[in-house]
């Protein structure tokens, strides 16, 4: 693994939201740690308290909800290039409804949280950058998201997201999946 591709990939991500000054990168990288997580780890457990944000710079992972007779709901695959992390319980400081697994061999990029949030009272870029990536992934993409779990059926959705994302759907096996 090549910590500079790495940590050059992830910096190139921050900046598609707002382009951080060189301190505050410099303040931020202070807080990374790469990870490689084997394929089938359970990388977040429902019912446990998030205490990273990562960012994927290899991998695949499926964000799901269990219900106690066993039936999945994936909420959201995150590919590559994609940050992870059960943002509503880290921001609550509460357990996690969902639970995060690698679905492939990945390498992440970790930080925690609670220094994340100590560096955005003091860096106004990268305050600028969490609001940017908040409007557009859990504002804008989450309304089309609710309408379609409210009007369409699971097989419906799954054929929306195979249509529109099929390099996404083909890695992932759906043979245990049961539409309803």
């Amino acid at each position: 693994m090549n910590r500079e591709a790495v940590i050059n990939a992830f910096i190139t991500a921050v900046n598609t939201y707002y382009s951080l000054e060189k301190d505050t990168m410099l303040a931020l990288e202070k807080l990374l740690r790469i990870r490689e997580i084997p394929a089938g780890t359970n990388y977040l457990s429902a019912d446990e308290v998030p205490v990273f944000i990562s960012y994927i710079y290899q991998g695949l992972f499926s964000y799901y909800f269990q219900y106690e007779n066993g039936d999945t709901v994936i909420k959201k695959f995150f590919p590559e290039q994609t940050f992870i992390a059960s943002t509503s319980a880290l921001i609550m400081h509460e357990k996690s409804r969902y639970a995060i697994d690698a679905l492939e061999d990945s390498i992440v990029i970790e930080y925690s949280f609670a220094e994340f949030k100590h560096l955005l009272q003091k860096h106004h870029d990268l305050a600028l950058f969490w609001i940017n990536y908040l409007g557009k992934h859990w504002v804008v993409e989450k309304e089309h998201i609710e309408i379609a779990h409210k009007y369409l059926s699971a097989r419906e959705r799954y054929q929306h997201f195979v249509g529109a994302s099929p390099a996404l759907a083909g890695r992932y096996s759906y043979s245990r999946l049961r539409l309803i």
